[in-house]
């Protein structure tokens, strides 16, 4: 039986979530030495956290300070790029508290000072597969990232400043420091659904992405870096690949449709690129009806994505009908906030 396929596109909706880290704790004012860890609260929406927790435990940051202003010192970098790691306050794997503290251990200074924090998620040299980082410096970061279209990876930056003040004597800390971490990639999801009970005999295989690109260089930079105020952090792409690449959405098995939207898969994470071609040419549904496998390839109109977006393309089966409805919201930042111990 021929089929005539028909796709509709909808219009794109702009959802929004953040997160933000805070971690409330009495001031310290003895002149004890306070080691800098970090905790992650409230509900993200992070493609990392597919273990549904606010902030995975195995996803570790790697994190420069710079200090802005110092009593009795020069301004510089406070330390170099350290790994945090869950439950490692103290400097080792102590396996106790839900903080991700410093593979070797940071504390702040025993002086008054300002100090600037340049944190990357989800990339350092325990998870890094495919990560080649490039000069690090406690202003500006570069990470080279070869094909990560078999091995995902929500790579994520953030900015974050404390200070610890002085009055007589006395030392005070900071309470805390919120970091809240961009994504530095889009993410696309497929949802499928059957219109009515008719098409639960419908069977998805499969879905590719055509002409996504997956690695590149990605230069996180700070403006403002050695200043207490007017600061801001960024981050941009260079180095893309001259074509794309054909991958299926991984974490898939053939299932047969229901009548209420699924998720196909994990998604894939994506480099936005800010040529003049689209970040993606099409993608391809595989799917079997009645003993028969089909395909069919879908190119929407608008085919360009952008850093922290979250794009959802809701596919709608009916007997002789595909009905699309692309989505797209905002991908929320994560945060992580730094707490005395």
């Amino acid at each position: 039986m021929k089929k005539n396929l028909f796709l509709l596109s909808a219009a794109m909706l702009a959802l929004g979530a953040c997160t933000n880290d805070n971690v409330m704790e009495e001031n310290h004012t003895i002149n004890k030495q306070k080691e800098i860890v970090f905790r992650a609260v409230t509900t993200p929406t992070t493609r990392a956290a597919v273990d549904g927790t606010v902030f995975p435990t195995t996803l570790d940051m790697m994190i420069t300070a710079y200090q802005v202003e110092a009593t009795g010192g020069s301004a510089g970098t406070y330390f170099d790029a350290t790994a945090f790691k869950y439950q490692y306050a103290g400097g080792a794997a102590s396996g106790a508290g839900s903080y991700w503290g410093g593979a070797t251990a940071k504390f702040w200074p025993l002086t008054a000072a300002y100090i600037n924090f340049l944190a990357i998620a989800n990339a350092n040299a325990d998870n890094a597969t495919g990560v080649t980082w490039g000069t690090d410096k406690a202003d500006q970061v570069v990470i080279v990232m070869s094909d990560n279209s078999t091995d995902q990876r929500d790579l994520m930056y953030a900015r974050g400043d404390g200070e610890v003040t002085q009055s007589g004597n006395a030392l005070t800390f900071p309470t805390k420091v919120d970091m809240e971490f961009k994504h530095a990639q889009a993410w696309i999801d497929f949802q499928v659904k059957a219109k009515t009970t008719a098409e639960t005999a419908i069977t998805i295989n499969s879905i590719t992405l055509n002409g996504a690109k997956y690695n590149g260089t990605f230069t996180v930079s700070h403006t403002g870096y050695d200043a207490k105020t007017g600061q801001s952090v960024a981050g941009a792409w260079s180095s893309l690949p001259a074509t794309g690449s054909n991958v299926a959405v991984p974490g898939w098995s053939a299932t047969a449709l229901t009548t209420s939207f699924a998720t196909v898969g994990n998604g894939l994470m994506i480099v936005p690129d800010d040529a003049a071609t689209p970040d993606f040419d099409s993608f391809t549904i595989n799917y079997s009806f009645d003993g028969k496998t089909y395909e069919y390839t879908y190119t929407p109109s608008d085919r360009n994505v952008d850093q922290k977006k979250h794009y959802i393309y809701e596919i709608t089966f009916e007997l002789h009908e595909i009905f699309i409805n692309p989505t797209v919201e905002d991908w929320a930042d994560q945060s992580a906030t730094s707490v005395n111990i």
